[in-house]
């Protein structure tokens, strides 16, 4: 991908065309980090397994995800044999 810059003029609210999402490579979920006089538009960071394990661990009781067997081997993203 080659580099270019656009000026856009926002009325209410900017919105991105997918395939501009699509040529940077960013995916359909993105972060935005704002500070003073900039805007950073990043992919969205990759979600952490055992986070959401914990998560569910909690929706089924207080114990953390080690407390229960599920049969379950964590290989991946999104991935359990």
């Amino acid at each position: 991908m080659t580099e270019r810059e656009m000026i856009v003029e926002a009325e209410r609210a900017l919105v991105l065309p997918r395939e501009l999402l699509n040529e940077a490579s960013l995916g359909r979920r993105v972060r935005l980090i704002v500070r003073k006089g900039e805007i950073s538009i990043l992919p969205e960071e990759p979600a952490d397994p055992h986070k959401i394990l914990d998560e569910l661990a909690g929706c089924l009781g207080e114990e953390p995800f080690e407390s229960y067997d599920f049969d379950l081997e964590i290989g991946g993203f999104h991935e359990a044999r």
